[in-house]
């Protein structure tokens, strides 16, 4: 190659060089790409707003959706942790769940500043409750278990009743409607808390069960039971005088009385007490 030849070779390639450089000038001049940062940052929005419109259809509750958008945008919750929590509630409301168990929840740890990341992992434990209450009052009723009844079962289990013993409840009591037997399993989950024996709390349970209006009449008994211990007298006395008082027959409000309480102490009105 002469020297000719390397000049223009050259003057070719300086040539090619200004006119993509002018190409690209341009471009970066454009309206779209000038605006081409805005634009991705739109598409990085545009799942989770997409999520939204599909909890929406799902029939999430508006307010939880507006709450999540609301505070992904004010930064006071992270991303993530608002996607998962509406994903959370979209499965769960498809899998026929209550989920307005789970939006209380929501609700009620934002309020409290709660972190994003700690509710999700509340919610996801919350569900694993559910499915589990589920399959096991579909078990007892052959049918879908009304939301009431999922809701009582939920709660019943965060009282700190193992999932084991409330099988063991259920299956002992088979013949009992479902709505006797998530009764007799709360006033159990509730005792069980008070420090009284096993054994004592087994019979008391397996004399209410016998009678649904006794079952009925002596529910509210945890809730003397809170009051009492306050006082001097022992778990395992209080439970002793409760077995005694249901097996004389004795109505709530005259046992309160006993324990030099108000009949009302016990959330039972003397007149209603008196019907049976």
């Amino acid at each position: 190659m002469n020297y000719n030849q390397l000049i223009a070779q050259k003057q070719v390639t300086i040539g090619r060089a200004a006119i993509t450089a002018c190409i690209v000038l341009s471009l970066l001049l454009l309206p779209s790409f000038a605006s081409a940062t805005e634009k991705a940052k739109k598409v990085v929005q545009v799942p989770f707003s997409e999520l939204i419109e599909s909890a929406k259809n799902a029939g999430i509750q508006q307010d939880i959706l507006f709450l999540m958008t609301q505070e992904v945008l004010e930064k006071k919750i992270d991303k993530s942790s608002a996607t998962c929590l509406v994903s959370l509630l979209i499965n769960a409301k498809k899998a026929g769940m209550p989920v307005s168990i789970l939006e209380e929840k929501i609700r009620e740890g934002r309020a409290k500043g709660v972190a994003g990341a700690r509710i999700s992992k509340a919610i996801k434990g919350m569900i694993e409750e559910m499915q589990f209450s589920k399959q096991l009052l579909s078990q007892k009723t052959g049918a879908e278990p009304q939301e009431t009844d999922l809701r009582m079962m939920c709660e019943i289990l965060s009282q700190g009743i193992s999932r084991t013993q409330a099988e063991n409840f259920v299956s002992s009591y088979a013949d009992k409607k479902i709505n006797i037997v998530l009764e007799g399993l709360r006033l159990y989950a509730l005792l069980s808390q008070s420090g009284v024996s096993s054994h004592q709390l087994n019979e008391f349970t397996v004399i209410v069960m016998t009678d649904e209006a006794v079952l009925m009449r002596w529910r509210e008994l945890p809730q003397l039971f809170s009051i009492v211990i306050r006082s001097d007298v022992t778990p395992n006395v209080f439970m002793s005088k409760a077995i005694q008082a249901v097996k004389l027959g004795t109505l709530p409000h005259n046992f309160a009385r006993e324990l030099s309480l108000q009949p009302r102490s016990l959330g039972v009105s003397e007149e209603s007490s008196n019907d049976s």
